[in-house]
């Protein structure tokens, strides 16, 4: 008999929209803007894609929860949380995994990310990458921005103000520190 599979969510209030948080045995499967949609609806959809039951409990969420508040408050840089690599495909896992790599406040374009990892026309297919990461923040893909400097895209509702902000307040906090 197989053990039924779980999916633990949390709905957690940021200063940019809600999120919902979500996490597998495994790790982190979401750290998700909501933008207006429904917790309960979106946690259902990340659990039914991993043929999972998605379970409330803020509990399980709550210490990447205290970690999200720091980093608002610009005194968190790193997430100490296990992410959930096998939710994606080969390609997007090299994007997402070179992308929680770049440093706090640091930049680097979809091209330089594509070269480094080893595909270097392929700036458009990281963008597409980066587009659907489900974990945003702690898989920093606001820090990937244009070879011109430009910060790009970005999901969600208000995309650009959204990354501006979240590029910004890096640069704020590693300023302060500086």
């Amino acid at each position: 008999m197989t053990a039924a599979v779980e999916l633990r969510w949390a709905r957690h209030d940021s200063p940019l929209g809600p999120l919902l948080l979500a996490c597998s045995d495994r790790g982190l499967v979401a750290v998700s803007f909501l933008d207006g949609r429904d917790a309960d609806e979106d946690a259902a959809r990340f659990a039914t894609a991993r043929g999972a039951t998605a379970i409330e409990q803020p509990a399980a969420l709550a210490d990447l929860g205290r970690q999200l508040d720091r980093y608002f408050a610009g005194s968190r840089e790193r997430f100490a949380q296990a992410i959930d690599w096998e939710q994606f495909e080969p390609f997007q896992r090299r994007v997402l995994q070179r992308c929680a790599t770049i440093e706090y406040g640091d930049r680097i374009s979809y091209g330089e990310l594509a070269e480094e990892i080893g595909a270097p026309r392929a700036a458009r297919a990281v963008g597409n990458a980066l587009r659907s990461n489900p974990i945003t923040i702690a898989i920093p893909c606001h820090r990937v921005v244009r070879s011109d400097g430009s910060i790009g895209g970005y999901g969600g509702e208000d995309r650009e103000q959204r990354k501006a902000r979240l590029l910004e307040l890096e640069l704020g906090s590693a300023a302060a520190a500086a």
